[in-house]
């Protein structure tokens, strides 16, 4: 993430499905249009071999936590995972949007254009508003 008010990559599943698979496409997604990443800062539900190895693959240090249930924890850089509220702001800030807090949308198609919508009226308020001041 460039900064709390630009995504990068994004995509969205179902209620009931669990977001760690989604980690490798979005990290393919991710290294096409920045030129290097150097972490990857995801929350506890991303602590598997799998998603540290897709990570390694692109060469960026995983920044997760581990799970409780971990036998051999891997180390946490705590300075770098606090840089995490980052993407929780920007969630924060479509949550603004009612529609998007409230999920009306029935098609995933639907959903993500407008969560792409939202995202574009976010950067530009942004824009707009460090030109002002």
């Amino acid at each position: 993430m460039a900064d709390e008010n630009t995504a990068i990559a994004v995509d969205v599943r179902p209620g009931q499905a669990h977001d760690a698979p989604l980690l490798k496409p979005m990290l393919k997604r991710t290294a096409a249009r920045v030129q290097q990443v150097d972490q990857v800062v995801g929350d506890k539900a991303f602590d598997g071999a799998a998603q540290r190895q897709a990570c390694a693959a692109i060469g960026a240090e995983a920044v997760i936590p581990a799970k409780a249930n971990r036998v051999d924890p891997e180390p946490l850089d705590t300075a770098a995972y606090r840089e995490r509220n980052r993407v929780e702001r920007l969630w924060g800030k479509t949550k603004e949007f009612r529609r998007i807090a409230t999920r009306y949308d029935k098609l995933k198609t639907t959903f993500l254009g407008m969560i792409h919508l939202v995202l574009g009226f976010i950067r530009l308020r942004a824009k707009t508003n460090v030109n002002t001041t």
